[in-house]
């Protein structure tokens, strides 16, 4: 008998066995990649303050204007302006993490070209034009 011969029969003689442990770690951290390029391309593009104007043509019109605070922290002192009026600012308080707030202009504002939105004392500034 060689050295490593122990008498034993090789029952895989030629063939390759599979190590299912490391197929399985290699699948999960591919998971993992996929998962962080997903919120990567996703979320982040989307991060800070944004508006969404939301118009019905109908006989009845309406205008609703979707604030979104897509931040992980709280935004607070949040102003709204219709065009250059600065006279007619709207205020709101605060708007938590991941939410939005709906505002709606006033009668005379209905036909505003121009929406400035500002939070946090002027930190965050957005300009949505319709």
């Amino acid at each position: 008998m060689g050295r490593w011969d122990d008498g034993s029969i090789d029952t895989n003689s030629g063939k390759k066995t599979r190590d299912w442990i490391r197929i399985a770690r290699y699948a999960i951290y591919g998971g993992f990649a996929i998962v962080a390029i997903v919120i990567l391309l996703v979320f982040i593009p989307r991060a800070g303050l944004s508006v969404e104007i939301f118009e019905t043509g109908e006989t009845l019109k309406t205008i609703s204007i979707k604030i979104n605070n897509n931040n992980p922290q709280e935004i607070h002192n949040i102003s709204v302006q219709f065009d250059e009026d600065k006279e007619k600012k709207q205020f709101y308080n605060s708007i938590g993490p991941f939410s939005s707030i709906y505002v709606t202009p006033d009668k005379e504002d209905l036909d505003f070209q121009k929406i400035i939105v500002t939070a946090d004392n002027g930190k965050l500034q957005t300009t949505k034009y319709r």
